[in-house]
Order: C-alpha cells, then structure tokens, then sequence
C-alpha cells in the first residue's frame, strides 16, 4: 500500500482489501459487521461471487462464526479438509475452496465483525506463512474503528447539545429540524458500521378532544407529560423528538 492518511474505517478498510487481493489473489474479500444472527457485509473487493456491501447473510452457517470461536482455523487453504468449514450451510450455496479470517474487535474486546476472504479454487500451503499480516491488518482495523467509533459518539454528544434551534421549547426534546438532521447522520452512520436502529412513532391519542374540551394549555401540559415520560425512558445514545 501506499503511503495514504486515511480519512476513516472507510478509507483504510477499502486500502486493506485492495492489498489484500492483489497479495493473496482471492476472488472476495469483505470487511463484516456481526449483529444478532445477522452477518453484515459492509466492505467488499469482490471478483466473482457478486457480494456487495449491505447485503446480509446468516452468521451461524459462515466459516467466520466457526474461526472466532477458535473451533477451527483462519487460515484454510483447502477449507474442504476442515470438517466444520466442509459441513458449514454456506459452503453448500456458495463454492468455497479456500478461506482466510479475522476478527475484528470492539473496544471492551467483544467481536465487531470480520475481516475475511473466500476463492473458489483451493490455494498453497504457503499462504499460512503471511498469516501475521492478515492478523495485523485485523489488528489495526480494529484499532481504527475503535477510535472512530469512540470520537463519533464524542460528536454525536457534542451534536445533540451544541444548538438550541434544533430544541422544542415547550418539550426540551429535538423539533422537526433537529429529526431531520440528526437522522441523516444517524443513517449514515448505520451504513459504514453496520449498526442496527429502529425508528417508532407515537401518536398521542385524545389529544385533540383535550384541547377541545378542556383547552389548549391543558392539551399542552398533556405533551409535556408524555414528553418527561419517554425522556426518561432513552437510553444515552436515543434520540427523541416532537414532529408534530
């Protein structure tokens, strides 16, 4: 590789495979993220399985969820000779003849997801030799991620407090500006690392016959409370806002 200040996980992990490649030739090469049972694709340098980023495959048939648990090995030129690589679902939908993979780390140590290659065509022996670099390219993703994850939660934090044209008045929660522009963010940030995010809308029922029966300042305290409720529900990293 050359030498290049990556700008982010993005950058760097698009440079590892590419090297990758042309050092060990398989036809895909993918950084993953792992969520639940949900095998994640988020990088991909493919030339011949048409794997491309986002797509999700089922974590318990892969070679990788048997790699991470030490069950069988990261290096596997002729992964037909490794009875759990040969039995695994995937090796049944896809032709997989030779493997390499690494885990790669959150920053408490518990598993982000995988750096991982596949070929169709069994490989030499001589590839478990560079089996340090493949572990050093995991090594150093991970340290990347765990710092931009780290400084993006800084921001997001930093994000939240800085303006208060984002903030409802009457409810201390994000208006419909600051939905709008926290949520591209939040999308963006859930396509490069994989996160998982739900969204819920809460309709608050009666309102209208409060504020026609007992006025609007009592409809308006009735916002209030549901507001305090839900505020006090988040967790530090959810966001809530008032669209209405």
């Amino acid at each position: 590789m050359s030498s290049i200040a990556f700008k982010n996980f993005h950058d760097a992990g698009q440079a590892v495979l590419h090297f990758l490649r042309q050092k060990f030739g398989f036809d895909l090469w993918m950084i993953t993220r792992v969520e639940g049972n949900d095998w994640i694709v988020l990088q991909a340098e493919d030339h011949g399985y048409d794997v491309k980023p986002g797509r999700v495959f089922n974590w318990a048939d892969s070679f990788c969820s048997h790699m991470v648990q030490g069950h069988a090995p990261r290096i596997a030129p002729r992964s037909e000779d490794v009875p759990l690589y040969a039995s695994a679902p995937i090796a049944q939908q896809v032709n997989i003849k030779a493997y390499i993979g690494q885990p790669l780390v959150k920053e408490d140590g518990s598993l982000f997801g995988t750096l991982c290659a596949i070929d169709p065509e069994p490989k030499s022996e001589k590839i478990i030799e560079d089996g340090g670099l493949v572990e050093l390219f995991g090594n150093l993703l991970s340290h990347i991620l765990q710092r931009e994850i780290r400084e993006n939660e800084q921001i997001r934090l930093h994000e939240r407090l800085q303006n208060e044209a984002v903030i409802d008045a009457m409810t201390g929660v994000y208006n419909r500006r600051g939905w709008n522009q926290f949520i591209c963010t939040e999308e963006e940030r859930c396509k490069t690392y994989g996160h998982p995010a739900a969204v819920f809308m809460i309709d608050l029922n009666g309102l209208k016959a409060i504020n026609d029966q007992q006025g609007h300042a009592e409809g308006d305290r009735f916002i209030e409370q549901a507001a305090f409720i839900l505020r006090n529900s988040l967790r530090q990293e959810d966001l809530l806002a008032r669209l209405g």
